[in-house]
């Protein structure tokens, strides 16, 4: 019987030590998971570093444009979009100074080389072409810039850098909607336009993949009203 109770006491202390590591490793897996998810959060990798140079060097050359265009563009749409996108990108370029600074990430002070060509372009074109010319480089530029950004929000490291991608988008692509359209505008046919399909309005922002949802909703609609109507043509057929 000793030997008994025995054996039932020490069974009972070694399901507590296990009950009690067990409540510890459970304790332990989300405590060391955090700090993993900490720290992988904020690490940078080489596609934060590239985006933030290249996206430091768009606004530096949007800037300098931007500053060409307010002397020479002819149209009032042409100079207000200028006065806008340089605006946006000073903003742009001050909020990624400081992700950046904080990031570890050292930004260029310089536009790129094609981005220095676009500019001394704008400064020998004449006058009767530098509107349609400089529209021309705000489409491509920023359809540039936009497939870069959107690459950052999908495959970027850095919470920090991928969040102000996040908030730097809807700027980029408003400024591409403008651009387009202003260049429709100038040459009363979107046919010429860089990278705007033939009969769009010059509103190639609006892409028929953001009309898919409201297409989807009317579709389902439909069904809903015909499904009923179908139900009582399937009655009436049965009783006759």
């Amino acid at each position: 019987m000793i030997s008994l109770t025995r054996a039932v006491t020490a069974a009972a202390a070694a399901s507590l030590a296990g009950l009690t590591l067990g409540a510890g490793l459970l304790t332990s897996v989300p405590a060391a998971s955090a700090a993993i998810g900490h720290t992988t959060a904020g690490a940078v990798s080489a596609q934060d570093t590239t985006w933030a140079q290249s996206n430091a060097q768009t606004d530096l050359a949007e800037i300098t444009i931007g500053q060409i265009a307010e002397q020479r563009a002819q149209h009032t749409a042409t100079k207000s979009l200028a006065q806008m996108t340089m605006s946006d990108h000073q903003k742009a370029l001050s909020e990624l100074k400081t992700v950046a600074s904080q990031a570890g990430i050292t930004l260029p002070t310089a536009p790129n080389a094609t981005q220095q060509a676009q500019a001394a372009q704008l400064k020998s074109v004449s006058a009767s072409q530098f509107d349609a010319t400089y529209d021309s480089d705000q489409v491509q530029g920023h359809k540039l810039s936009i497939s870069q950004t959107e690459t950052e929000i999908s495959s970027g490291s850095s919470t920090a850098v991928k969040s102000f991608a996040q908030v730097y988008l809807p700027v980029a692509e408003k400024h591409l909607q403008m651009a387009e359209s202003d260049y429709a505008q100038l040459s009363g046919s979107t046919s010429g336009a860089p990278g705007v399909a033939a009969g769009t309005g010059g509103m190639a922002a609006t892409r028929a993949a953001d009309d898919a949802p409201w297409l989807a909703l009317a579709m389902a609609g439909l069904l809903v009203l015909a499904t009923p109507a179908a139900f009582g043509l399937r009655r009436r057929f049965a009783r006759r």
